[in-house]
């Protein structure tokens, strides 16, 4: 929650030069993302709002004419369930042909999965930790401009 009103909130948002990129999808709606992440911007790229994969969306609601909520959202990426069905294909390939594919094979893919995961949620946080830091700042340099 901020103290200013959605117009103020807004204005500094659309500033060019941020840690972040910002795309506003209706007045209340926006979507963030890394200007650059390792990895996803070719690999996971699946977003052409975005500049990476690692996506928030964030809406804002007016509570009054001097406060503002922002309620930032992440969303699962659906994606990254291939690299879990990849050894189930393969389970089942394994056991109808008989491809001679050893066990401890199986168990690569859970762990990409694991790490994967634990990378792309490192950089959502990240990218939330940019962005607070972008606002606190904003609405410091805010009211030292209007209170001094």
């Amino acid at each position: 929650m901020t103290n200013l009103g959605t117009a103020e909130l807004k204005s500094p948002l659309n500033v060019k030069e941020k840690s972040f990129y910002l795309k506003w999808i209706s007045d209340d709606k926006f979507i963030i993302s890394l200007n650059f992440s390792i990895g996803t911007n070719t690999a996971l790229d699946l977003n052409s709002d975005a500049k990476s994969a690692v996506i928030v969306y964030g809406t804002i609601y007016k509570l009054s004419e001097n406060k503002t909520d922002i309620v930032l959202v992440t969303k699962f990426k659906y994606g990254l369930i291939l690299i879990l069905a990849i050894p189930l294909i393969m389970l089942i390939l394994e056991l109808t042909m008989d491809l001679g594919i050893p066990l401890p094979f199986y168990f690569v893919f859970p762990l990409v999965f694991i790490l994967v995961l634990f990378f792309s949620r490192n950089e959502e946080k990240k990218l939330i930790q940019n962005f607070r830091e972008f606002l606190k700042s904003e609405i410091t340099t805010h009211y030292n401009n209007t209170y001094h």
